[in-house]
């Protein structure tokens, strides 16, 4: 298939993270939307900095996480901002232990793999709301999934897997996007370049 255009992905922030966790960010990213980008007819570009994109992403560093254990947001909904923050600060918070009464609040996201992939699992899960008004699901293998998993089957690795572990996108949704990826027309609130 002959590329007809560039779909320009600008994802804003990382620089303030480390070197190896934009990478994981970038590469966990790229992964998924540029087969996407190509099906569609188009190369992606994608770059990190300041310049802005056809596609623009914030990974907010500075925005403070809710108090363990609440109800905490990873990202604006159909909006363009990831809050980096809120993903470190994210815990196990299962039910307490009947023998101590203690519940475990551990963090789960404590390497640049996990956190990375959970990062970019969030920023793809907002790309779909800004390019196709996807909706939310309560599958927690798909990029849609909201709304975390029920207390007592919570732990280290249930946690890792929900947050962190690979999801797809249907094959609907996958359609939904490449159709707006096709005439680069955006149903969520992204910001778009000269506009």
């Amino acid at each position: 298939m002959s590329k007809h255009g560039t779909i320009h992905l600008a994802l804003h922030g990382l620089e303030e993270l480390g070197d190896r966790l934009r990478s994981e960010v970038v590469v966990n990213i790229r992964h998924e939307f540029e087969p996407l980008v190509n099906e569609a007819g188009m190369t992606l570009v994608l770059t990190t900095g300041r310049g802005l994109g056809d596609l623009n992403m914030d990974f907010d560093t500075t925005t403070p996480p809710d108090p363990p254990c609440t109800l905490t947001f990873l990202g604006e909904d159909a909006g363009h901002s990831v809050w980096v923050r809120a993903h470190q600060n994210l815990r196990v918070c299962g039910l307490p232990n009947p023998k101590t009464d203690k519940r475990d609040v551990r963090r789960f996201l404590t390497n640049d793999w996990l956190l990375g992939r959970a990062l970019a699992n969030t920023a793809l899960h907002e790309l779909g709301h800004f390019t196709a008004d996807l909706d939310h699901t309560d599958t927690p293998s798909n990029y849609m999934f909201t709304g975390g998993i029920p207390k007592d089957q919570r732990n280290l690795q249930s946690q890792r897997q929900t947050w962190a572990g690979k999801k797809t996108f249907t094959p609907d949704q996958r359609a939904k996007i490449v159709e707006q990826l096709k005439v680069k027309r955006w149903l969520g609130d992204m910001v778009i370049q000269g506009q």
